[in-house]
């Protein structure tokens, strides 16, 4: 198995969620047993660590055990959405109608449902994100890491619902991008629409129509991710960005080159089996399914959607029908991933491909270990990613990825 990867370490880096949750069901003894369990196996380089505010001891005694191996630690720190209870609320992104929260066509029928509500906040209001900033800095400091990663960063995604995918149309947005191209700010959401009964060809005309807005989406969360980075590199700690795969940046405001430029790792999502919000599977059934549902039809949505993401119409067919998409799709969209982090940038982030390898009770996504070596097979010449949370990756899965970092060192 992997007998044609190059022959070559490569990095890896863990997850580790710790919630109240979590806490519940885990002793502390267990989560350090579990923690010290894929350090020893893996070696790896980053840990990103998700940790209530509650446990401060826990997380120093974590980044005090990961200190003692080697491994850099990251605080895994929401920034548009899912905020610290501590901060202040911000206001929310509106829809072309003003409204705020869930759309109504086509959203995932998990949304408000756990502890995530992936309720994004305006980007504008995100420019006057001081408390934020200085909150993320002063836990990571707090808890000795040596990083933060900043995840939720972008627009709301078809699993919020259709409506959403137009976002922001509030004043303080409408009016900066007039300011800025002497146009109003264009219903996003009825123009996909419209342009996604033309199939493949409306899809470059909607690209084109409005390069406007999709670069002014980008330069809103580029600006806000940017200050961020400039106040945690400022504090002399490294900067991590959790991305969606290049095949939806693109809807959600997310342009790797000017986000990448900020950054010392970033970790693309290439989630070809996951059923929840940036899974590949779920966003792209639900885009369609949007489309169709708006009055378009099934096949021109689909060759609409296969020319605005990249992705082969035969792999969003499947997927239309309730399928996921093939580990194949990780690997070129990881190598896509590399190549738009590089475009227009002198400074290189390390690229970690972010695997789904969970197999719990608690998620509806399980990975079994056929899908588990195809990813591996697919992805041997990368940094890998274990996601989301080793607390619930099995022990064989991660035994398969310490195999695999062993054979190329």
């Amino acid at each position: 198995m992997y007998a044609n990867a190059a022959r070559k370490s490569k990095k890896i880096a863990i997850q580790l969620m710790i919630s109240p949750g979590q806490m519940e069901k885990f002793s502390e003894n267990e989560i350090v047993e579990r923690l010290d369990f894929s350090l020893e196996a893996l070696e790896p380089d980053e840990l990103i660590l998700s940790i209530h505010e509650d446990y401060g001891d826990l997380a120093r005694k974590i980044v005090e055990h990961c200190g003692g191996k080697n491994v850099n630690v990251s605080l895994w720190t929401m920034v548009f959405a899912d905020r610290a209870a501590s901060l202040s609320r911000l206001p929310l992104v509106r829809d072309f109608k003003g409204r705020e929260g869930y759309g109504a066509i086509a959203a995932w029928n998990g949304m408000g449902k756990g502890d995530e509500k992936f309720l994004f906040c305006c980007p504008s209001a995100m420019l006057d994100d001081d408390k934020g900033i200085l909150r993320a800095v002063e836990a990571a400091q707090e808890i000795g890491a040596q990083g933060v990663f900043l995840d939720r960063i972008r627009y709301p995604s078809p699993a919020n619902g259709l409506e959403y995918l137009g976002a922001c149309s509030c004043s303080a947005c409408t009016k900066a991008f007039y300011r800025d191209n002497g146009m109003d700010w264009p219903d996003l959401v009825r123009e996909m629409v419209n342009w996604a009964a033309c199939g493949r060809e409306g899809a470059v005309k909607f690209r084109d129509a409005h390069k406007p807005a999709r670069e002014f989406r980008a330069k809103m969360v580029a600006t806000a991710v940017s200050r961020y980075s400039e106040a945690v590199h400022g504090a002399g700690l490294r900067v991590g960005l959790d991305l969606l795969a290049p095949a939806l940046s693109d809807i959600v405001g997310q342009d790797y080159a000017l986000l990448s430029r900020n950054a010392d790792f970033i970790k693309p999502m290439l989630y070809c089996k996951a059923s929840a919000p940036a899974g590949l599977p779920l966003e792209f059934r639900l885009l369609m399914e949007g489309l169709s549902r708006s009055g378009v039809e099934t096949s021109r949505a689909r060759q609409f959607v296969a020319e605005l993401s990249g992705i082969e119409d035969e792999h969003l067919k499947a997927v239309q029908l309730g399928g996921s998409f093939p580990a194949g799709l990780a690997a070129s969209q990881m190598s896509r991933a590399k190549r738009e982090a590089d475009g227009r940038n002198d400074h290189r982030a390390d690229v970690y491909a972010g695997i789904e390898l969970v197999d719990h009770e608690d998620y509806e996504t399980k990975i079994n270990e056929a899908a588990r070596d195809a990813y591996l097979e697919a992805l041997s010449r990368e940094n890998i990613a274990l996601c989301w949370n080793i607390l619930y990756i099995p022990r064989n899965h991660i035994m398969a990825v310490a195999k695999l970092r062993k054979d190329f060192q």
